[in-house]
């Protein structure tokens, strides 16, 4: 380990530092077209090929580059909202392609995009420059029981339920025949700090993830709220619990909410499994130390907005298509979030300024969500009533207006997101056993 471990920080910096900067998010079209090139350039290193079909006809490619005897698996898109991933995926081939050392016994396989369906979806906004409106007013996220990277079969009432998704079946597919060392599925939030989730301690693993964090100035914070109450291996990196932890089982309804997720699968092959976190934005405000009743004031305010979304579905008519499907998601989870900040009012005492802060980016996060879902949902039909729909649409521009102010944006240069997603896969692949 010691061997693996030695000069890793200075190798990764120098890796770090061919990222180009001022580029675009590709599209997911575009980013398949460099893929594909990079296989014609290369017909011996490179191979592309089809592993499925998505849900609307969608293919779903792979590209492999390298011929060593274990694999390293990149998954890009794992949800359709969070684009830094295709970007990453089109430098770290490139990467890997042009540098030897780092295919030493390893193969590496890109699936650049896991939900095509869902990419095209969130086109409006994701390959231009970051606009907080914009990526709301054409944001879709899809329900958590129609996500490919959550919807592995689970163990419900007296047998398996199995969601039926094409795009998990093929990723399944995917994993059962590579086998993989390393799986890095590639992931970015809204606000806050870098983090890691990871499928198990490895010697070595979470330190050079905080420091690959810490050198692009994104480390540093509180947990956020997906991974509250998880095991935490150092800063910012936080190891994802066993699925029957983790999945909601409600056994009188028809069908699980969703089911295990990618880490859960891989494990039977004790793969190394890496979700990189990284911010698209940056944010100016300061939170200091506040007593717990600023969480009950911020429970107020996100409780009484998805109230009026709710209101505002319900005077609009039946949305009940894709988005208006996450938009119910969405809502629900902003009622666990409400609760879990009531108990915590409720407790008393003081609250720090880093976690009060990550409260304040989860309600502007499911506030403006749930927001633009309702607010695409209405506009997709021309059932909806159209006062509804306007007092939706003014609804979220108000809601931007308002986070732009009290939270004082400036969006994270791209490089630096790609930077440190490349790094995670190079230091898991490295470290996986």
């Amino acid at each position: 380990m010691a061997d693996v471990l030695s000069g890793m920080d200075e190798r990764l910096a120098g890796y770090a530092r061919l990222v180009p900067a001022g580029e675009l998010v590709p599209s997911v079209g575009n980013l398949v077209r460099r893929l594909r090139a990079l296989a014609d350039r290369e017909p011996g290193l490179c191979r592309m090929r089809q592993i499925g079909t998505s849900r609307q006809g969608r293919a779903l490619h792979v590209l492999s580059v390298g011929m060593g005897r274990r694999a390293a698996l990149v998954v890009g898109g794992p949800h359709p909202n969070e684009p830094v991933g295709y970007a990453t995926v089109s430098f770290l081939a490139n990467l890997v392609a042009a540098r030897p050392e780092l295919r030493r016994d390893v193969a590496w396989h890109f699936l650049p995009c896991v939900d095509p369906d869902g990419a095209a979806m969130n086109s409006g906004w994701t390959s231009v420059p970051l606009d907080l409106h914009r990526q709301h007013r054409y944001f879709y996220r899809p329900a958590l029981a129609e996500q490919a990277e959550w919807t592995f079969p689970i163990p419900f009432g007296d047998g398996v339920h199995s969601f039926g998704l094409p795009e998990n079946a093929a990723l399944a597919a995917l994993v059962d025949e590579l086998e993989p060392i390393a799986a890095i599925s590639l992931h970015n939030a809204d606000f806050g700090a870098a983090f890691h989730i990871v499928s198990h301690e490895v010697p070595g693993l979470a330190a050079q993830l905080g420091a690959v964090a810490a050198r692009h100035g994104l480390a540093g914070g509180a947990a956020p709220s997906d991974v509250a109450g998880w095991p935490v291996l150092g800063p910012g990196v936080y190891a994802m619990p066993p699925v029957d932890e983790v999945v909601i089982r409600d056994h009188e309804a028809d069908a699980p909410a969703h089911g295990a997720h990618l880490v859960h699968y891989a494990s039977r092959y004790s793969t190394l499994t890496v979700l990189p976190e990284v911010p698209r934005w940056h944010t100016g405000a300061a939170f200091d130390d506040a007593p717990a009743d600023a969480l009950g004031a911020l429970a107020d305010a996100l409780g009484a907005e998805a109230t009026e979304i709710r209101q505002l579905m319900a005077e609009a008519g039946d949305l009940d298509d894709a988005s208006g499907r996450a938009a119910a998601d969405t809502l629900a989870v902003a009622d666990t979030v409400t609760r879990s900040w009531q108990h915590q009012a409720a407790a008393g005492g003081i609250v720090a300024g880093a976690e009060l802060a990550e409260a304040h980016y989860t309600r502007v996060q499911l506030s403006l969500r749930s927001a633009g879902l309702a607010l695409r949902a209405a506009a997709d039909t021309s059932q909806a009533d159209p006062g509804a729909r306007a007092r939706l649409d003014r609804a979220l521009s108000e809601r931007t207006r308002r986070a732009e102010r009290e939270l004082r944006m400036m969006p994270v240069p791209l490089n630096r997101l790609v930077a440190v997603q490349a790094c995670t896969a190079l230091a898991a692949c490295a470290l996986a056993r």
